[in-house]
C-alpha cells in the first residue's frame, strides 16, 4: 500500500503506462480528502462525468467548489438527491436518477458521455460498492463489464473509486479483471 500523498502521482502514472481503467481503493479515514484530489486532477487535464452514488449533488457541488475544482469541466449523475426527496438544481450539468439502478446508469451514463466533446476525457465513479447495496454482484459484474466496455470504445479514462474492505475480496478479485490497475491507497 502506498500513503495518500502519492494518490493522484499513482493515478497518473497508471495512465501513462497505458490504464483506461483505474480502480483505487481507500481506506474510509481518507475517502474524501482523495476524492477531491483525484477528481482536482483529472478536471485540470480533461473533461468528464462524476457519478455519485452516495453524496447528494448540491452537497459536492458545495464542497467541490470549495476546493477549487472546475464544475464547468464536468457533467453529474445523482443516485442519491431524488432518493432522500431532495431539491433538483443544475439540471443543464447534472442527471438525477431515482435509484442506482444499473439499467438507469448505463443509460444515463451513455446521455453524459454524448456530451463531453473534449479529446482528455474522464468517468468518476464513486462508490462501485454503493449499487452492490441495490442490486445482486451479478448484477454488479453486469454493470461493469457493459461500462468499462463503453468506456473503452468511447476513448474515456476510467476511475472507479471504492472504500477498502467494503465489499469481499472475492468480489475485488473478479472486478480487477476487467480494470487495468488496482491502487490501494491506506
Amino acid at each position: 500500500m502506498t500513503t495518500n500523498t502519492n494518490a493522484v502521482e499513482l493515478v497518473k502514472e497508471a495512465i501513462d503506462r497505458g490504464a483506461e481503467i483505474v480502480l483505487v481503493k481507500v481506506d474510509s479515514k481518507k475517502y474524501v480528502k482523495m476524492s477531491i484530489e483525484l477528481v482536482k486532477y483529472f478536471t485540470e487535464i480533461a473533461e468528464g462525468i462524476f457519478v455519485t452514488l452516495n453524496r447528494p449533488y448540491f452537497s459536492l457541488k458545495k464542497m467541490l467548489l470549495k476546493e477549487g475544482v472546475d464544475l464547468s469541466r464536468m457533467y453529474f449523475i445523482d443516485c442519491i438527491t431524488l432518493q432522500l426527496g431532495g431539491e433538483v438544481i443544475d439540471e443543464e450539468r447534472c442527471f438525477y436518477l431515482t435509484s442506482p439502478d444499473p439499467v438507469q446508469l448505463q443509460v444515463t451514463i451513455e446521455r453524459a458521455m454524448d456530451l463531453v466533446t473534449s479529446d482528455n476525457r474522464f468517468i468518476y465513479l464513486d462508490s462501485l460498492s454503493t449499487i452492490s447495496l441495490y442490486k445482486s454482484f451479478e448484477t454488479l459484474i453486469k454493470f461493469l463489464r457493459h461500462l468499462t466496455g463503453k468506456m473503452r470504445l468511447r476513448g474515456f479514462v476510467g476511475t472507479i473509486f471504492t472504500i477498502e474492505k467494503e465489499m469481499d475480496e472475492s468480489y475485488y478479485s473478479q472486478i480487477s479483471l476487467m480494470v487495468d490497475e488496482v491502487i490501494e491507497i491506506d
